[in-house]
């Protein structure tokens, strides 16, 4: 499933992938937990992922990034205001400078989750590693976890294992997707 996903996703056109980003933009700020969330985790895309960048820097937010801690499956975040605020990382991923303000995941009001697939009982397929899956378990109980995809990345449910983290909903370019 992974890898027929990743081949749908790698076959967008750059065209496409912007307006595609783009609608899914739209939704989200449109959203109440993203209106009501004063710390939100983002990401830097990879291999054709949603481009969420344009909410960055949206005023009255902070965004923080996720960057590997070396020798663990754990996530950390920090703050960055510019494109300057990023090196090559884990995995060749762009990642935050570690100069920058370091935040803790219990302090992070909205997580904006990328994936390869998705379910429409907001289960999600990751590259593998399950950084994602163990740093959720860390976030506040009032933080909301938002998957971010693109309708076709949206499969049978069903392939989750007892170790994922099931998130709150699912944003793609055709619907938002309600956890319930």
């Amino acid at each position: 499933m992974r890898r027929n996903v990743l081949s749908l996703r790698k076959k967008l056109g750059a065209a496409e992938l912007e307006i595609s980003s783009k609608k899914i933009v739209n939704s989200l700020i449109s959203l109440d937990v993203f209106k009501r969330s004063n710390v939100v985790a983002l990401y830097v895309p990879i291999k054709n992922e949603v481009d969420l960048m344009s909410l960055f820097p949206e005023k009255g937010k902070r965004f923080v990034f996720p960057r590997v801690e070396n020798g663990t499956k754990k996530l950390s975040f920090y703050e960055a205001s510019s494109s300057d605020d990023f090196e090559k990382g884990s995995f060749n991923i762009p990642e935050p400078k570690t100069t920058l303000n370091k935040v803790d995941v219990e302090n992070i009001d909205l997580f904006l989750v990328p994936g390869v697939a998705f379910s429409e009982k907001c289960e999600r397929i990751g590259y593998g590693g399950g950084f994602y899956d163990a740093t959720l378990k860390y976030k506040s109980k009032n933080a909301r976890t938002l998957g971010v995809a693109f309708d076709f990345q949206i499969v049978d449910s069903g392939f989750s294992e007892p170790f994922d983290e099931r998130l709150d909903a699912v944003a793609t370019d055709e619907r938002i997707i309600i956890n319930s």
